[in-house]
């Protein structure tokens, strides 16, 4: 009876818990149709309302907050109602659901998910008033953005936005500072909302058409990340000016406006110009204090750009027009002048005002008042005479009075900007917007630093950022378009083009713009081309009707962008009159671009398709988990780019083109016209790019001996080349002459800073540069695409990747390295001189086994991944990952047993060892035992930590003498393994807490391994080794000493315990101190595998052994006698090849006799059964009769069934490979010319010619030495790669999952991100941007010296040439010399225009006279 009541007691409150879980969400339905949110109205979420305790409502912004407190509320109040209208259990029940929804709701502690209830640059603008009333996908464009733009750093970030209050434009600004575990993104969008919200409270107003977002996330390199230097930056409060407006319409009119700047900047800014002095970053900053009057917000760099942006964008505003006359128009030569208050410039703009007034500017065109403007200055300085007392010379007074005047007029947006970019000094990546301009358009900067912007016409977006992937944030989103009537491009062209309603008379509107009496259509037409009238959809297409569309700035040369959607013209100053604004967003907007180089390219042309284009590969989706991803894609992205290799695509133009001018090269020096010891080929990196590109100098190396390859960081190649004076040489020397060279630069960003201006800085040596990437649309292709047409990138296919811990891309680069590898020795190879030159080494059957090893490895490396399934190496791999993970989780787990024991000792009073006591009547005995049993418990407290661990690992079966401390991870292999997977792993764990904190170091084990690191062996030190595969002989002595140092690693004991040691690798060999994962190759076996019955599981002591006793036995006891020197590696080599040559002339003479025996028919031909014949008795190729049939046929281009003789003495020469290619229909090369490596098909690799010779079984197999290097290099190096990122993966995954188990969801971090959050170091890092730029515009003007040098000189030579007399010298010489003055000017015509290039044209002058000097000699 008890438990029948029991049971309906218990299903009474789950039936009350029930309901009133349903009445919770009911609550949360009624209050969002109050607020006009639409609940999703399906059967899954009203079952999920009435038993999962959730429901899925649409809410944006503010709504969201009421929607999800409505909840807790009406749960509270259902308590409360049962309290005094219920029973106990429906009391119980209320009351558990009122804690629940506020937990859920009110704390927000159970995570839920968005609408459900229960540095870099980056902006976005709306040219669509549809998206106003869908701000959710607005705001899920700007995280994307964030997102993307987070990978160039991303320690705090904001954005501002513009709302009206009343006539005027107010900023909101959003910034948030990230902490480690955050995520960025998210708390901008949650900061976006909040303040969008107040304002919204406050009842101001959000513009539709038009609204601009422009945010930044910071890396910090000059200050602390904190919330004063996070962008975007305000120097001035808000001020509120009597403004004149209407200068788009032409029509001014005064009125009071607030003025506010802001900025967001990617940079540095080093220094800055006033007067004629150039002063640093401190001088200008405190200048700023004193002209602004306003102290600094914080010691930033970018936030003094702020200040000088108030200080320059002063048209319209009288008192700041007069400030900037005050300043900036006398010639300054200190910054320590008066500074008078701010009254004075009020006071004299009063002044000026009063002209104003007096000359009617309000009732005049803007035109006629430019006409007037001398007369309007001579009227103000009149007047600010004879009523201010003014406290400077009368001619700086004069000074002042006309750059207010022209300051008044013509500093808007974009000439502010100009002005401030051609006083700078430094890198920029900058926008500013203006309180006074916000509602039509932002300005953009590039110098040293990239900006892109993106035109996406069908969905009425503009986005832009530092980042160029960042901007395809908005491709997929569509969006309905206005209604008819209400376009926005039709008011936007009546006025653009309309009848220039500017109204200049001294400025009129472009001709092109000005079209009088025509429809906006055929304007349009007419301004698409002046020379045609296009229809309507013709001009359309040309003006970015279609497709989203992205534009680069010219971060080199410097460029600004001006983008308005404004009705009138976009700009006013005279400076300004000639620039053409390009119509774009189906002319809702224009662009106005204005660049500090004078080498311009078609604004069309500089347009690059974003949508609808196979080389720009859109934005990946966002996972929760990319790592994992990263590593299940590895085989198929490598396959893809076998694929493609094979099929002839992008990646094999580029190769072609650089086997190309690497062939010249060699062909230079084989013509002494290069010297030896120039370099070949160059390639350079950072972090993991560079040592895979080390990996590539060393295969080289061993392929030709003579080829001069060398490698490089690209900081380096900065330090010493991109600075004046240099850095100095740390480590080896590199004194190269690289004139002419080939350069191979990698990135998988394609944005990495170092490596994007090395791109830039080696133009002026070379021309033969190339790129590998992650994808054809990067930041480096585009800068090498405008050298020429030549193609240049070679992309992985990869794309972008988000995630820090770099897998995919470090596999995926070296899969490309590898073919590139490949291409480059056949290309060699097929020029005889040019082996012999390179001097080289590998022979094409090398090529051929090693192409058939690069094909079978992705079923090798699906295998370790696991892509079909869980394998026996993958649950390995995982099973080692996870127990490493125990030994870093041990430390948490102890502190939450002990935080457990002591809660429960202390709650309940009673000390365990006092309690038995106490029970077991020990006290009885002697009362003494009560202080013993106190004393055990004492020590019981005091080492509870110890004994919880002990438990621990007794219970997991690890040992248990282990030190109790932290732990170090120690990875081994070759160096580009052990360096990629400790940065893989560190960066794994670089987010965790610290009781769960990893070191990881990581070592050669063949080289410096011992020495670093057995030192630091101690008890629990957890060893990861890659071993070699020692099966293949000639790897038998490298995993013999990795093997050496594992077991002296292990063999350092101290308590019986010593490190935990684990060899990863393909020989099923294993160490007696170490545990081992062996993984399986997948390929042919080498010759001297099968060449005599062993253990497979073999020592590599004991292989060496082995292979001694082989070739002992193989060579004969008449080897004996020879000497040492004849058993070297490299003599047994060349010893092969002339061993090679002369098989190959016994060859050709064997074939040229067995056809002259076969019988021919009546034409003098073979028939396909004679051909068989000799064939057969000529050779022993592994080629069936319907293969010969094949190469049959293919000579058989008649169709008559037969051969000339010649014809079969051809096929009887020819070696294994090529009949092979003839067999399966391929070439030894493909469409465009390009070369293909036909893959080995051996069994055993070497059978071939041991069958053909048999007596030279030893020198065959040391002949495959350099096979096997190449595949352990290029293949087996890779499998143990990714062997290390699966475990290790996994071990990271083990930890992070770890803390949200054990605190119900309150811990929890993204193993994919790092602290800084710097996925691309794009930041000028250790090297200055500004420093290497400067470098960079010195190596062109030098360059371009050097070009009209030769030109002159060759123009001397050839005057000289054909004038033999000196008379008629004499009488030519006066052309010849004034020819060189004018071609001067001319010349410097074509270099940029800042202060420091002046002083490169001076010198270029001095030269220039120097040889019209030596000329008149």
């Amino acid at each position: 009876m008890t438990i029948l009541t029991l049971g309906v007691s218990v299903i009474e409150f789950v039936a009350w818990h029930v309901l009133f879980g349903a009445l919770h969400e009911v609550g949360h339905v009624l209050v969002a149709c109050l607020v006009g949110c639409v609940p999703t109205w399906t059967w899954a979420n009203f079952m999920s309302a009435l038993t999962m305790r959730k429901v899925h409502i649409l809410t944006i912004g503010w709504e969201t907050n009421v929607v999800r407190n409505a909840g807790w509320m009406a749960s509270l109040a259902i308590a409360w109602l049962s309290f005094h209208f219920l029973g106990g259990l429906a009391q119980a029940a209320a009351s558990l659901t009122a804690l629940e929804a506020f937990v859920s709701d009110g704390l927000q502690l159970l995570g839920c998910s968005q609408g459900w209830f229960g540095c870099g640059n980056f902006g976005l603008v709306l040219l669509n008033a549809a998206w106003a009333s869908t701000p959710k996908e607005v705001k899920d464009i700007l995280e994307t953005m964030v997102e993307v733009t987070m990978m160039r750093g991303a320690q705090s970030g904001g954005v501002v936005t513009y709302a009206w209050s009343g006539d005027d434009l107010m900023g909101l600004r959003a910034r948030v500072v990230n902490q480690k575990r955050t995520c960025l993104s998210e708390l901008v969008r949650s900061k976006l909302n909040a303040v969008e919200r107040w304002a919204w409270l406050r009842c101001r107003n959000f513009q539709g058409f038009g609204r601009i977002y422009a945010g930044h996330t910071r890396f910090a390199t000059s200050s602390k990340a904190t919330f004063e230097g996070t962008h975007p930056h305000q120097w001035s409060p808000p001020e509120t000016h009597q403004v004149y407006v209407g200068w788009a319409e032409g029509q001014l009119r005064k009125v009071r406006r607030r003025l506010e700047v802001f900025i967001t900047h990617n940079g540095d800014l080093d220094f800055f110009d006033v007067g004629d002095r150039t002063y640093d970053l401190s001088a200008i900053q405190s200048w700023l204090e004193r002209a602004t009057g306003h102290s600094r917000p914080c010691d930033v760099d970018s936030v003094a750009i702020a200040g000088l942006m108030d200080m320059l964008r002063t048209q319209g505003c009288l008192v700041r027009s007069v400030r900037f006359g005050f300043h900036f128009g006398p010639i300054r030569h200190t910054l320590q002048y008066p500074v008078p208050p701010p009254s004075f410039f009020q006071q004299v703009a009063s002044c000026m005002d009063k002209v104003f007034q007096q000359e009617l500017i309000e009732s005049k065109r803007l035109g006629d008042l430019n006409t007037r403007r001398k007369d309007l200055c001579r009227l103000c300085l009149e007047a600010v005479q004879g009523n201010v007392k003014f406290p400077m010379a009368e001619t700086d007074l004069e000074k002042t009075v006309h750059a207010a005047v022209s300051a008044f007029f013509d500093n808007d947006l974009l000439y502010a900007m100009q002005l401030f970019m051609g006083r700078a000094k430094g890198s920029f990546g900058l926008c500013v917007t203006s309180s006074l301009d916000a509602d039509r358009q932002l300005a953009l900067a590039a110098r040293g630093q990239t900006i892109s912007v993106a035109f996406y016409p069908e969905s009425g977006l503009v986005l832009y950022g530092s980042e160029a992937s960042a901007v395809k944030a908005a491709i997929g989103k569509k969006m309905a378009s206005a209604q008819p009537g209400e376009l926005p491009a039709q008011r936007r062209m009546s006025s653009i083009f309309g009848t220039g309603s500017v109204g200049l008379s001294s400025f009129e509107v472009d001709p092109k713009l000005a079209v009088l009496n025509d429809t906006p259509e055929k304007a349009y037409a007419k301004v698409a081309s002046p020379d045609k009238v296009y229809t309507t959809a013709e001009a359309k297409s040309l003006i970015n009707d279609g497709c989203a569309m992205r534009l680069d700035l010219d971060d080199l040369g410097g460029e600004i962008c001006l983008l308005d959607w404004g009705s009138g013209h976009p700009f006013t100053a005279l400076e300004h009159r000639m620039l053409k604004p390009q119509a774009v967003m189906r002319n809702t907007m224009t662009v106005t671009l204005i660049r500090e180089s004078l080498i311009q390219r078609s604004f069309r042309k500089r347009l690059l398709p974003l949508e609808d284009n196979p080389m720009v590969q859109p934005l990946p989706k966002m996972l929760s988990e990319p790592v994992g991803q990263d590593i299940k894609d590895i085989p198929d992205v490598l396959k893809d780019i076998q694929t493609e290799w094979k099929a002839g695509g992008v990646n094999r133009s580029t190769a072609w083109a650089m086997g190309r001018v690497l062939r010249a090269r060699l062909q230079e020096k084989k013509a002494g016209r290069v010297g030896a010891d120039a370099v070949d080929l160059l390639i350079t990196g950072c972090e993991v790019s560079l040592w895979l590109g080390e990996q590539l100098v060393a295969d080289l190396g061993l392929c030709f001996k003579h080829l001069v390859v060398k490698s490089i960081s690209a900081n380096k190649i900065l330090g010493m080349n991109g600075l004046d004076p240099p850095m100095p040489q740390v480590g080896h020397a590199c004194n190269w002459e690289l004139q002419g060279c080939v350069v191979l630069l990698l990135s998988h960003s394609g944005g990495t800073f170092a490596t994007l201006n090395v791109s830039n800085l080696l133009q002026a040596v070379t021309k033969n540069l190339f790129v590998v990437t992650s994808e054809w649309d990067t930041q480096i292709g585009k800068q090498l695409r405008q050298i020429d047409d030549t193609s240049r990138i070679f992309n992985t296919g990869v794309g972008l990747r988000p995630a820090e811990p770099c897998s995919l891309s470090v596999a995926a680069m070296h899969q490309l390295l590898t073919q590139i590898l490949v291409y480059i020795a056949a290309t060699i190879l097929e020029d005889r001189e040019l082996c012999q030159t390179a001097g080289a080494v590998v022979q094409r059957k090398d090529l051929a086994e090693l192409e058939r090893c690069n094909g079978m490895n992705i079923s090798a490396l699906a295998e370790i991944v696991g892509q079909g399934g869980p394998t026996e190496t993958v649950k390995q791999l995982r099973g080692k990952g996870r127990r490493w993970a125990q030994h870093v989780l041990e430390g948490p787990r102890a502190w939450i047993l002990c935080a457990l024991y002591i809660f429960i000792t202390v709650t309940l009073g009673q000390a365990p060892v006092t309690l038995i006591c106490e029970h077991a009547g020990l006290y009885e005995v002697h009362e003494d035992l009560a202080y013993a049993a106190r004393a055990l418990d004492a020590l019981l407290y005091i080492f509870l930590p110890q004994l919880s661990m002990l438990l621990i690992r007794l219970v997991q079966r690890r040992p248990l003498l282990h030190r109790m401390t932290g732990r170090t991870v120690v990875i081994g292999d070759v160096p580009w393994v052990a360096q990629s997977a400790e940065a893989f792993l560190s960066k794994l764990v670089a987010c965790s807490y610290s009781a769960a904190s990893l070191n990881v170091l990581s070592g050669n084990p063949a080289d410096h391994l011992v020495h670093r690191m057995t030192h630091r062996v101690v008890r629990g030190t957890l060893l990861a080794c890659g071993r070699p595969d020692g099966r293949l002989i000639s790897l038998s002595g490298a995993e013999q000493a990795v093997c050496l140092a594992v077991n002296q690693a292990s063999s350092i004991q101290s308590m019986g315990e010593t490190c935990e040691s684990l060899t990863i690798g393909h020989n099923p060999f294993k160490l007696p101190l170490a545990e081992a994962v062996f993984l399986k190759g997948n390929r042919p076996k080498y010759l001297f595998e099968t060449a005599s019955s062993r253990d497979e599981s073999m020592s590599p002591t004991a292989l060496l052994g082995e292979f001694s006793n082989f070739r002992q036995a193989r060579k004969g006891k008449a080897d004996e006698d020879e000497p040492d020197w004849m058993h070297d590696a490299t003599f047994t080599r060349l010893q092969h090849a002339a061993f090679q040559r002369q098989v190959s002339v016994d060859m050709q003479e064997k074939a040229r006799a067995e056809a002259d025996t076969l019988q021919l028919d009546a034409d003098g031909h073979v028939s396909f059964k004679e051909f068989e014949r000799g064939f057969r008795r000529l050779r022993k190729d592994r080629i069936d009769r319907k293969g010969l049939m094949k190469i049959f046929e293919r000579f058989d281009t008649n169709y008559e069934g037969a051969l000339h003789p010649v014809d079969c003495k051809a096929i009887y020469r020819m070696d294994l490979t090529s009949l092979l290619s003839l067999v399966e229909g391929a070439h030894p090369r493909v469409k465009m010319g390009l070369l293909k490596v036909q893959e080995s098909v051996e069994e055993v690799f070497g059978e071939q010619l041991v069958q053909e010779h048999p007596e030279r079984h030893a020198q065959i197999v040391e002949t495959q030495f350099l096979s096997m290097h190449l595949y352990e290099s290029r293949i087996a190096s890779l499998q143990r790669a990714v062997a290390f990122f699966v475990m290790f993966h996994e071990m990271g995954k083990t930890i992070a999952n770890f803390w949200p188990w054990v605190s119900f969801g309150l811990l929890r971090y993204r193993m994919d991100r790092t602290h800084s959050i710097m996925r691309i170091a794009t930041t000028a890092s250790p090297v200055s941007g500004a420093e290497v730029r400067q470098k960079m515009v010195d190596l062109k003007a030098e360059r371009q010296l050097i070009s009209l040098q030769a030109i002159i000189n060759k123009f001397a030579q050839r005057w000289r040439a054909q004038h033999a007399k000196r008379a008629q010298e004499v009488s030519l010489l006066p052309w010849v010399v004034p020819a060189i003055g004018i071609c001067t000017p001319f010349f410097c015509l074509i270099t940029p225009s800042h202060s420091q290039e002046r002083l490169h044209t001076r010198r270029m002058f001095a030269n220039i006279w120097d040889l019209r000097r030596q000329i008149r000699i």
